[in-house]
């Protein structure tokens, strides 16, 4: 199958330049569409949070640098070879989407929450086969086309796999998201790949090679399409499926067990019809604590019994806030929601509600997971008990919750619980802690008292737990203990300084008995071997390459804290990201003479773009519009793009750049994802991950200088 001749190239004459270009840009499409719809998927299978992302897009840079690496050692090109590659390209995601649902069950205890190593290896080996061919497909791409005198250089095939990127972006995530699931939208963004696939080989005359191909599209097809075949790859992670649908904010599932329903959101249940305890404790041991209830605000968790329990104080108004309007919506359908008329659902973020709001309530109830990511840390911020204060009454009641075993208290939950109480207090009067299933803060200004039940029955509100149980569980000597565990010096939670999600990353990997420390030094280590073997210019494309996802993930992080709405919108980050790497590379393209001051000034505008977000996040830390936060992705990944024309151009064609460059640039893109996505943010915030990358920027300045 190796091309010897001109056979190829006579039978399919003028067309096979433009089929060729059509697959560069299909497999842009496909592939971000494909990465997009991984990182959505492991986010739901491993309940995940900026890690789990981080090593999604970690795995995939790595692996993708690796295959236009791998490519450099060919020297021959064959055009049936590359309609192959391209074919499985096209059909590989699907299979690739069922193995990751399927193999979770079956590699893992189903259930439970593996930790560091075993999401990074299974991570891994879900994505390198597809990411080896995509790596390996854009400099065999050049390669093809070039044998064949095509005249096509490293920057011209940088600027159309730009366009297919930009394009598979924009489609996913203005379009697809809202319209299709993932098997279905698989299906369409991998069709160009497929039909270039087919007129090569019949161009070519590979008869036998077109008849598997087509014979291959109709399975795919005719699986990628069926709904129910999509709804049953579910089964294993959630048992019996009553409904099945995709958010623009997570995969929200009904599942069935005798009697009892349950509703997930990207993988986390959020609410079982049978869970009595959880509800009156969330319910009544705040509201407990005021008179009559005039109007009240629920954030989250208003499925099912929550809103019965509620309104046994009679409120006047309940305003409850949900993002995901999918989900009430659907809430509502079944039953589980019923609207009365002092209800209000409101479907926006919860904390930017209470920012604008100009209401006041008797009572604000958070009813969250515990703040491992940072869109669920911003509800657990002195930010936000200084905005929650804002819209309470005189004498006003915040309630939240934090997991923790009651009978026995690690360091680590002794510091979460130390910090949230100092926290609180730094916004309320008193603060008191209840011991139940969670941990239950109660804040106010107003005089608290732990007798719940005895409160309740001043106000003739009868329960079936807490009437019965509460005075044997919650002993005044465990509320004494839950006190007199909290340290006096706890560090205060901040919306960019998150201390408690990261006292829980070290829960985590404490709980799994491992530390991610072997893998940081073993990956520093092949960091600086590979180093030695760079070119100045491949050196400048690696910094840049890592600040850029840097950048990336730091925007990523802050969107979470500004927004709290990233499921949606992580595509359009990435895809504002791809669009100034366009024109960038376009102007890079252009310029003729490629110098080595063009890399120098590039250098400079990108290391004074991220002294601009060091100055923003150390002084001034405001919520910005969405546009000024895509306009700065676009601007620096403009200098970005624009660096690797002109760094491929001062090297010579001659040489062949492209595989060196492609894999330098995706290997620090790769170290840039690992570096801030895992270590700096989680651990010490952003803006010691801004200065690892102006650190870095700077050593790449000095070396072109």
């Amino acid at each position: 199958m190796i091309f010897k001749g001109r056979s190829e190239d006579v039978r399919l004459k003028g067309n096979a330049k433009r089929l060729l270009v059509w697959s560069i840009i299909g497999t842009g499409i496909s592939s971000v569409t494909v990465q997009l719809i991984t990182i959505r998927e492991f986010l739901t299978q491993f309940h995940g949070n900026e890690i789990t992302i981080s090593l999604v897009l970690f795995s995939w840079l790595l692996l993708t640098g690796l295959g236009s690496l791998v490519s450099k050692a060919l020297k021959r090109s064959s055009m049936s070879t590359y309609s192959i590659l391209i074919a499985a390209a096209g059909f590989w995601p699907l299979v690739q989407i069922i193995l990751i649902r399927d193999l979770r069950e079956t590699l893992f205890i189903h259930g439970t929450a593996p930790g560091f190593y075993p999401i990074f290896l299974y991570i891994l080996a879900a994505t390198t086969p597809y990411c080896l061919l995509v790596g390996f497909i854009l400099p065999y791409a050049l390669r093809v086309l070039n044998d064949r005198h095509y005249p096509f250089t490293s920057g011209e095939l940088y600027l159309t796999d730009s366009i297919g990127d930009i394009a598979g972006g924009i489609l996913f995530s203005f379009v697809l998201v809202y319209l299709m699931k993932p098997f279905k939208t698989i299906a369409l963004t991998s069709a160009l790949l497929i039909a270039v696939a087919l007129m090569l080989q019949l161009g070519c005359r590979r008869y036998f090679l077109f008849l598997l191909t087509l014979l291959l599209s109709t399975l795919f097809y005719h699986f990628s399409l069926r709904g129910n075949f999509e709804t049953a790859t579910l089964s294993r992670q959630y048992g019996n499926i009553l409904s099945y649908m995709e958010s623009p904010y997570g995969r929200i599932v009904i599942s069935k067990e005798g009697p009892q329903h349950t509703f997930w959101e990207s993988g986390i249940p959020l609410y079982s019809d049978a869970d009595t305890i959880r509800s009156e404790e969330k319910v009544h041991y705040p509201l407990s604590q005021v008179g009559a209830v005039d109007r009240m605000l629920l954030v989250s968790g208003g499925l099912g019994e929550t809103l019965v329990e509620l309104s046994k104080h009679r409120p006047k108004h309940v305003d409850y806030v949900e993002l995901d309007p999918y989900l009430t919506g659907i809430a509502e359908k079944l039953g589980f929601i019923k609207r009365t008329a002092n209800l209000n659902i409101y479907n926006e973020d919860g904390r930017r509600y209470a920012k604008t709001t100009s209401l006041r309530y008797d009572a604000v109830i958070v009813d969250l997971p515990e703040p491992d990511t940072f869109q669920l840390n911003r509800f657990f911020t002195s930010e936000f008990f200084s905005i929650a204060k804002g819209v309470l009454s005189g004498a006003g009641v915040l309630s939240f919750s934090l997991p923790y075993s009651p009978n026995y208290l690690s360091e680590i939950q002794r510091k979460k619980l130390s910090s949230l109480y100092h926290t609180a207090r730094l916004h309320f009067k008193n603060v008191l802690i209840l011991p139940g299933e969670q941990a239950h803060f109660i804040c106010s200004d107003g005089a608290l008292s732990s007798d719940i039940p005895e409160r309740l029955a001043m106000k003739s509100i009868g329960t079936s737990y807490i009437e019965g149980f509460y005075r044997g569980n919650v002993t005044p000597e465990r509320i004494k203990v839950l006190h007199e565990a909290i340290d006096q010096n706890g560090d205060i939670n901040m919306d960019f300084s998150p201390k408690v999600m990261s006292l829980i990353f070290q829960e985590w990997f404490l709980k799994h008995g491992a530390s991610p420390r072997v893998f940081f030094v073993v990956l520093l280590g092949l960091a600086i071997l590979y180093l030695f073997f760079m070119k100045k210019e491949e050196y400048v494309l690696f910094s840049t390459g890592l600040a850029t996802m840097g950048v990336e993930m730091l925007v990523i992080y802050s969107f979470q804290v500004m927004y709290g709405y990233l499921y949606l919108k992580i595509g359009a980050i990435i895809t504002t990201f791809l669009l100034g790497l366009f024109p960038g590379a376009l102007l890079g393209n252009l310029q003729k003479s490629r110098k080595r001051p063009d890399l120098v000034v590039s250098e400079l505008i990108i290391l004074c773009l991220l002294i601009v977000f060091f100055v923003w996040i150390g002084f001034f830390r405001g919520d910005l519009h969405p546009f000024f936060v895509f306009l700065y992705c676009f601007g620096f990944s403009f200098f970005c793009g624009y660096q690797f024309p002109v760094a491929t151009g001062i090297i010579g064609e001659e040489k062949s750049p492209a595989s060196g460059c492609l894999a330098a640039d995706l290997a620090g893109a790769a170290l840039g994802t690992l570096a801030t996505g895992i270590l700096l943010i989680p651990l010490w915030g952003i803006q010691s991950a801004i200065v690892f990358l102006i650190l870095v920027k700077s050593s790449s300045n000095i070396m072109i200088l």
